[in-house]
């Protein structure tokens, strides 16, 4: 786990292969090298970085760490074209403004179900139309991005003002009681370690019987896509 600003991003050896689960904002790229050069590693041994979602607290790093490893990247493919900077990214005004993203082609369009290495994809839309977590099914390790977080020591959804779709977001919770998770790693606030399934169905409960926000202004898209630097 690399955290930093609030943001976690996570690093996984399993093999031959290094995946790197979100790389956060791009100017924590340096202690993601950093934390990859503590473990023994080289940057260049990282094979894949997988992308929760579109926002640039969780892809803004892609970029640079790509350039530096020539790792695969992947994302879902409702988020692809944010990512590559071909449509608006949707998030806060402050994000969209405050945070730099730069654009990074997408190896891998993922999809609710597809395998990529020892992960499943499950589709979460809410939070991003293309929000996804993934599943080590033979661990029981959910990497679950912004689609569950947690705050003192609870499950929770994120923020209205940072969630595209709160209705959705609710159900995508809904759809993760479903799963056997005995780790769940979220990409704000500390990993969950113990009863993870009586905290996502308590978390499911508590929203599903609030009356949902209206959705903000302030979460929607940016306007005109980002362009690559090269072009």
């Amino acid at each position: 786990m690399v955290g930093a600003w609030g943001v976690n991003s996570y690093l996984l050896r399993e093999g031959s292969s290094t995946y790197l689960i979100d790389s956060g904002l791009i100017e924590r790229a340096p202690a993601i090298v950093k934390a990859i050069r503590a473990a023994g590693m080289r940057v260049e041994d990282l094979t894949h970085i997988l992308l929760t979602h579109q926002h640039s607290d969780h892809a803004g790093g892609a970029a640079f760490l790509q350039w530096r490893s020539d790792a695969t990247v992947a994302c879902h493919e409702m988020d692809a074209d944010a990512v590559e900077g071909k449509a608006p990214r949707l998030g806060p005004w402050f994000a969209r403004t405050l945070f730099r993203t730069h654009p990074v082609a997408v190896d891998r369009r993922l999809k609710d179900g597809d395998a990529i290495g020892p992960f499943t994809v499950v589709h979460l839309p809410g939070h991003t139309p293309g929000s996804v977590a993934f599943y080590h099914a033979s661990r029981k390790i959910l990497f679950a991005g912004d689609a569950v977080v947690t705050s003192r020591g609870r499950a929770t959804l994120s923020s209205p003002w940072a969630t595209y779709d709160r209705d959705e977001a609710i159900r995508s919770l809904e759809k993760l009681t479903k799963l056997s998770i005995d780790v769940l790693v979220p990409g704000h606030g500390e990993p969950l370690t113990h009863g993870v399934g009586s905290a996502l169905r308590a978390a499911w409960e508590r929203f599903s019987h609030l009356p949902t926000p209206k959705h903000w202004t302030l979460a929607g898209p940016e306007g005109l896509p980002e362009t690559h630097p090269k072009g």
